[in-house]
């Protein structure tokens, strides 16, 4: 029974670990999709918490979301609105957290930024010349 647990148990960390790389391959693969589809995730989900809409509505405005954000990134003017909007909330984000694991540490926090900035960046832009 015990050796039935533990494989079950296997089995899960090895799906956890599966789906931690997707993630990340689509983060560095395909930022464009990725970001369309968090924010297509985000906004159906917070529709639901901050407007108590129905989920069927909240589905229905998630992948509204996701094919508008999709279709805006695929043109010129969309893409460097969104892209760099989103390039700066990301570097944002991980300079925040940067901060926060440093103790407060502002180097951390401006280097972390300055880095993820071009990291990001260069991933959209990758993105676009693939596209």
């Amino acid at each position: 029974m015990e050796w039935l647990a533990a494989q079950g148990l296997l089995l899960a960390v090895e799906l956890g670990i599966g789906l931690i790389c997707s993630v990340i391959g689509l983060f560095f693969g395909h930022i464009i999709l990725f970001d369309s589809i968090a924010l297509g995730i985000l906004a159906g989900a917070g529709c639901g918490q901050i407007f108590s809409l129905h989920p069927a509505f909240c589905l229905a405005i998630g992948v509204g979301v996701f094919l508008l954000l999709l279709l805006l990134q695929n043109t010129r003017v969309g893409f460097w609105i969104i892209g760099g909007l989103l390039t700066l909330a990301y570097a944002l984000f991980f300079s925040a957290l940067a901060y926060s694991f440093s103790h407060q540490d502002p180097i951390w926090g401006w280097v972390v930024f300055g880095l993820s900035l071009l990291l990001i960046g260069g991933l959209h832009l990758h993105a676009r010349n693939k596209a």
